[in-house]
């Protein structure tokens, strides 16, 4: 049976293993700890249980087996986590059989991998890439470089790699539509790129998932030529612009043994910086810094050198990358670029003085700093006040208290003013801020937004039974139900009350829930208890919450029918009512004590 296969191959892999190979684990007590690779954090709220076999952050909420890991974290499609695990394991699948979603994604990227072969061939080879490959050779782009880089040419045709594909290689229209190859209207189709060199976008697994097609200057017979100078791949189920970084793939091995990557804006910015000699560069494909590229490049270094142009969007990705760096701790340096409009220009025109314009990049506080003063001081009194407008706000950003005394003290001798004075406006942004996000959070309390405190002490409540079932074994069916307001939770404490056996084995006891319980067991038993000591203590101090919480909540709920009652004259139910409330408060009193 596949489902046999896919659970085969699941109990054989080691699940901290395969994620301990992206992300540095630690042990925390039963589970092992890190940091969150799919999103933003300091403090690790990422959890990987060896004996559930499955991971949960308790940051993001994102949570699964170790098919979804990958899923997510490599951007697989199941058959593709399936089939990497099991060949790692040393299984032959036999037996499973690929989802129609499975059969398309490999239709969609072996057309792209065979689109990328063909402009690349035309080229190299073909008359009609003759034109591109002498544009090339005037930018001082050589054979190595588009042979790195995989380099191609879309010629001036309508249909030319969609004859290819469809007519000698059986692919269907409607496949290369999806994988954005053509355009189709009511008249039919036609290549999406015609008479453009192509620059094939890999994903860091190396599969050509998008292209990017430039034109040719001064080409009047170019169908293209009232279109922009470049145009990408549209979002597709393969390509997404906000996770590509171009020429990460391709010069992966180079960023790591610099342990930096220096980043550009486009095709022809990393092109000739390779040649040129700084080989662990990348472009994001414009100015656009997004979280997704953040995170793909702390796979590979923490340094990262910006070289982006100096126009406003360009320096407006510089920041995006500081906030994004600062909640990662990379590393952010400027390249002040001069000799040219952009790296491009410089590495053709200088290649050494590329070389020494990287190597004196400067880290981005510095960079803020001087830039901002140079902008201001020709302003009365030296612009102070809009210096400190500019350059405030990003001193409070930076969370390492000694660095951030260093910028502090360097901006306080550029205005002439005591650090005093620098701090007390830090403070005051900071505190603008903070009022701003508590704001925010009385916004959500009104909406009915807030965390539920019982919900979260019965998950807690749960997740200590769960730990430490052979400790609490007799505490566990002590516990009363009447406490217990989600369904879910009850109904696994229910199931715990009743195993027979002395220890709970986590994957023997979940086999027997349904599925729709899956989630809470992997929520509560992955949660982190390594820092409790006392186990016993712990659960007593959270009974005792958490039947005061339900008390308080039941009293609450008769309370709003005591004053329906009265107003509708029901004195039979009030009388009922008004002895339960009574109750209540008596025992509510006695838990308080």
């Amino acid at each position: 049976m596949a489902k046999d296969q896919v659970e085969e191959v699941r109990q054989k892999v080691e699940i901290t293993e395969i994620i301990g190979e992206k992300v540095a684990l630690k042990k925390a007590g039963r589970h092992f700890k890190g940091l969150c690779p799919f999103h933003s954090e300091k403090s690790p709220s990422f959890i990987v249980s060896p004996e559930r076999q499955s991971f949960k952050c308790f940051g993001c909420g994102e949570g699964g087996d170790v098919y979804s890991f990958l899923q997510k974290y490599e951007g697989m499609s199941f058959l593709e986590a399936l089939e990497s695990l099991a060949k790692r394991v040393g299984i032959t699948i036999e037996s499973y059989r690929p989802t129609a979603q499975d059969s398309h994604r490999k239709q969609l990227l072996s057309a792209m991998d065979l689109s990328s072969e063909y402009y690349h061939y035309l080229l190299l080879k073909h008359e009609s890439g003759k034109k591109a490959r002498e544009y090339l050779a005037s930018r001082g782009i050589g054979g190595e470089a588009i042979a790195q880089f995989r380099l191609g040419w879309a010629p001036f045709q309508w249909r030319s790699v969609s004859d290819y594909l469809i007519r000698k290689k059986g692919y269907k229209k409607e496949e290369l539509e999806a994988a954005g190859l053509i355009l189709m209207n009511e008249r039919g189709f036609y290549d999406r790129f015609r008479g453009r060199i192509m620059f094939p976008l890999r994903d860091h697994k190396g599969l050509v998932v998008g292209f990017s097609g430039r034109v040719l200057p001064d080409q009047p017979n170019s169908p293209d030529r009232q279109e922009a100078k470049y145009i990408n791949s549209p979002e597709t189920a393969l390509y997404s612009k906000s996770k590509m970084l171009y020429g990460l793939y391709e010069n992966r091995e180079y960023v790591r043994k610099d342990d930096r990557l220096v980043l550009v804006e486009g095709e022809l910015d990393v092109i000739p910086s390779w040649q040129a000699g700084i080989k662990s560069v990348a472009a994001i494909k414009g100015s656009a810094f997004t979280e997704e590229q953040a995170r793909l490049i702390l796979r590979y270094t923490n340094n990262v050198v910006m070289a982006l142009d100096a126009d406003e969007a360009g320096q407006e990705a510089i920041k995006r990358a500081v906030n994004i760096a600062e909640k990662i701790d990379m590393s952010i340096r400027v390249v002040q670029i001069v000799g040219g409009k952009d790296p491009g220009d410089v590495a053709v025109g200088e290649s050494k003085k590329w070389r020494e314009l990287v190597k004196g990049a400067v880290l981005y506080w510095d960079f803020l700093i001087d830039g901002v003063a140079k902008k201001y001081e020709t302003l009365s009194g030296g612009g102070a006040r809009e210096m400190a407008h500019e350059i405030i706000p990003a001193l409070a950003q930076i969370s390492n208290l000694v660095v951030r005394a260093h910028y502090v003290a360097k901006f306080a001798k550029r205005l002439g003013i005591p650090e005093e004075s620098v701090y007390d406006e830090i403070e005051r942004v900071k505190k603008k801020k903070e009022l701003l996000g508590l704001k925010e959070v009385v916004k959500k309390i009104e909406k009915g937004e807030s965390e539920n405190r019982q919900e979260r002490l019965e998950e807690y409540i749960l997740a200590l039974g769960l730990q430490n079932y052979a400790e609490l074994r007799a505490e566990i069916l002590e516990l009363d139900l009447e406490w217990v307001g989600v369904r879910a939770i009850g109904k696994i404490i229910e199931k715990v009350k009743a195993w027979g056996e002395d220890d709970l084995k986590i994957a023997k006891f979940s086999q027997g829930l349904p599925e729709e319980l899956q989630s809470m067991i992997d929520k509560t038993y992955l949660t982190d208890l390594s820092g409790v000591q006392d186990f016993k203590r712990e659960w007593e101090r959270v009974k005792q919450e958490l039947e005061e919480v339900s008390t308080k909540t039941r009293l609450s709920e008769i309370s709003a029918a005591i004053a329906e009652y009265e107003k509708a004259g029901e004195d039979g139910k009030l009388s009922l009512a008004q002895q339960e409330f009574a109750k209540l408060s008596k025992k509510l009193s006695r838990i308080n004590k």
